[in-house]
């Protein structure tokens, strides 16, 4: 099927439909079910084609196709996350990423999303990260952190990942939490002193400082001196301090 189209029209959606179902592995479907924690029609299409798919689509008028709100499957959401961070206009970015927080429907369809993030539009993105911390949709908050993942070797930003660790205090959601703990173990091996500190003196989360000890346990970027070090700071359930 042609991808690099001058445009996109309604009558394409059947014939892209049709395209993707070509790419299904019946085979692979209910072990990716299980991955994904997906309720969503699936196909078990590979990450590679997804994204070989995304980057043929944008070589021409992406904006029509993702205004066809093609929702049908997981992959067909993916492909649409892949389009949206190639964008480089901010603005038309936010747009489309706006929409897609609507129909973002498990862990993947958050995590696949990779921002060109430069010093010029860095603000930009600690600002979205910051509106979609309060969204009632856990993959929403779940992004609001990742966003802020993908910025983590800027010292400068280190201060607000920190505010934004302490905002979840009553945060209980499985997928936020996992997310922040990643967030907080790659403070901690790049940031050992300050992030230690930060821990020890402030009310953080219980679930998600158990988390970060646990993800930097996993780790092996640490010597085991280190990650046994950790353990100390290993909260009780009810203690958040």
């Amino acid at each position: 099927m042609e991808l690099n189209k001058t445009e996109w029209r309604s009558s394409d959606r059947v014939a892209f439909l049709a395209y993707l179902k070509s790419f299904e592995q019946p085979n692979k479907v209910d072990w990716t079910r299980r991955i994904l924690n997906t309720k969503m029609p699936l196909l078990a299409m590979p990450t590679k084609t997804i994204d070989q798919i995304a980057k043929e689509i944008f070589k021409g008028d992406y904006p029509s196709f993702l205004g066809l709100h093609i929702d049908d499957y997981y992959e067909s959401i993916a492909i649409q996350g892949k389009l949206i961070t190639k964008i480089k206009d901010f603005d038309l970015m936010k747009r489309y990423l706006d929409r897609y927080g609507t129909v973002m429907e498990n862990w993947a369809h958050c995590d696949l999303l990779s921002f060109d993030i430069h010093r010029e539009n860095q603000l930009k993105f600690v600002e979205l990260s910051y509106s979609y911390r309060h969204s009632t949709q856990p993959f929403i908050r779940r992004l609001s952190l990742l966003i802020l993942f993908q910025m983590v070797k800027d010292t400068l930003v280190l201060p607000i990942i920190y505010e934004a660790l302490l905002a979840l205090e009553d945060e209980q959601d499985y997928y936020v939490i996992m997310m922040a703990g990643w967030l907080l173990s790659e403070c901690i091996i790049q940031y050992k002193e300050p992030t230690i500190s930060f821990i020890q003196n402030q009310k953080l989360n219980p679930k998600v400082v158990n988390k970060g000890i646990q993800k930097c346990r996993e780790s092996l970027r640490l010597s085991k001196a280190e990650k046994d070090d950790l353990l100390i700071f290993k909260r009780e359930k009810n203690h958040k301090r």
